[in-house]
């Protein structure tokens, strides 16, 4: 993946809104092979992560964290995740793949990236183009729901 195409694909997930315009997130882009294999040992989906050509791992700053949302969760998380889902719209706009994999283990990412207290690794997100052979790289719609299965009118009727 060219690194003009990578700096397209953040810069989509840089102009994400976010609470307060915080913009709490950060993004680091892994491309060194000895990184990506340490941090496909720090998740159950780690082959995606060691044979893409490039990892994004995405990560919110703790200073940066706004308020709570409606009393229960706070801003961050949904932040982050609206500039990740830019971020993936962007790329396959470009005609790239990406995954957005959540289940790692926190420490190791931390140890491989050499992360400070305060930084909160979010996702890990491989980045490369689509492997048709191998059943991925297929239409977005495999496998959604149907619109009438997620989308009401003037009312919440599940």
């Amino acid at each position: 993946v060219a690194p003009e195409m990578l700096k397209k694909v953040l810069g989509a997930a840089r102009l994400a809104p976010s609470q307060q315009n915080l913009q709490p997130w950060r993004f680091v882009v892994v491309r060194d092979d000895e990184k990506k294999r340490l941090l496909a040992q720090a998740s159950p989906r780690g082959r995606l992560l060691a044979s893409a050509p490039a990892v994004i791992v995405a990560f919110a700053l703790e200073e940066d964290i706004p308020v709570t949302i409606g009393g229960f969760i706070s801003a961050y998380p949904l932040d982050v995740a609206v500039a990740i889902g830019h971020l993936e719209l962007a790329a396959t706009a470009e005609g790239l793949a990406t995954n957005w994999i959540v289940e790692f283990n926190d420490e190791k990412v931390r140890s491989v990236l050499h992360v400070p207290e305060g930084i909160h690794p979010l996702a890990l997100i491989p980045i490369g183009y689509p492997a048709e052979a191998n059943g991925r790289g297929k239409a977005a719609e495999d496998g959604r729901k149907s619109p009438d299965e997620i989308i009401a009118y003037d009312e919440y009727p599940w």
